[in-house]
């Protein structure tokens, strides 16, 4: 939770201005449940995604406080990221819960971000989604000891994660779906090691928290990003 509404504003008018109509690489940005309609008016015409940071695994009924998946999508929302290790770790959901929020978000229409922070979560938070349906989800690596730390994964460390959710994903699915998914390195990312993990063969960008908080960061990270897809 970070932000005032006049923050939120001001961070996203340099972020529109600067990098809105960026086409060779996908920007996103996470925000808080009360600021979705808006960000929504303002990334109508720019390539910039919006993104929920959470949804229930149930379209209606009652569970209040919770934030509806089919809402989201009616909204206008582009992706929903599901399985934060905060989630997990402050609200004691498991892979089950997040399996079933990643199923009816699918449903729903979403693209959604799951995050995992052990390869061994991968395989249960994916059961029974279809190959059609994994062409909507990427997969974000968060390693417990590097969330909010300061200290990240190595790159290559990182990379060997990345791999392995790769060729699980081509066990699980085949090599087309396991090469098409995008996987995203998060924790600790900042300017200094942002490149140390997008130059990693298998990993396709990342997800970047506090030091996101000040655009001009940011924007260089996504600047980092779109060296490497035009250098090859």
């Amino acid at each position: 939770m970070n932000f005032l509404n006049a923050e939120v504003l001001t961070y996203m008018g340099t972020l529109i201005s600067e990098v809105g109509q960026v086409e060779n690489v996908e920007i996103g940005i996470a925000a808080q449940d009360i600021y979705l309609p808006e960000l929504g008016q303002m990334t109508k015409t720019n390539n910039i995604q919006v993104v929920a940071q959470n949804a229930h695994w149930e379209n209606s009924g009652s569970f209040t406080g919770e934030t509806s998946p089919a809402a989201l999508f009616d909204l206008g929302v582009d992706y929903v990221m599901l399985g934060h290790f905060e989630r997990r770790e402050f609200f004691n959901e498991s892979n089950d819960t997040v399996n079933r929020k990643v199923v009816t978000a699918l449903n729903d229409g979403l693209k959604v971000i799951v995050d995992v922070e052990e390869f061994e979560q991968v395989e249960p938070v994916l059961k029974g989604i279809t190959e059609e349906q994994m062409s909507r989800i990427t997969i974000a690596f968060e390693p417990t000891y590097a969330i909010g730390s300061g200290v990240s994964a190595s790159g290559e460390g990182a990379q060997d994660v990345a791999r392995r959710i790769r060729a699980m994903i081509g066990d699980l699915y085949n090599l087309d779906t396991a090469h098409a998914v995008r996987i995203l390195y998060g924790g600790s990312v900042t300017v200094d090691n942002a490149s140390e993990f997008i130059n990693q063969r298998d990993i396709d960008g990342v997800l970047v928290g506090k030091a996101g908080l000040n655009v001009d960061n940011f924007i260089e990270m996504i600047n980092i990003a779109r060296a490497k897809v035009s250098n090859g």
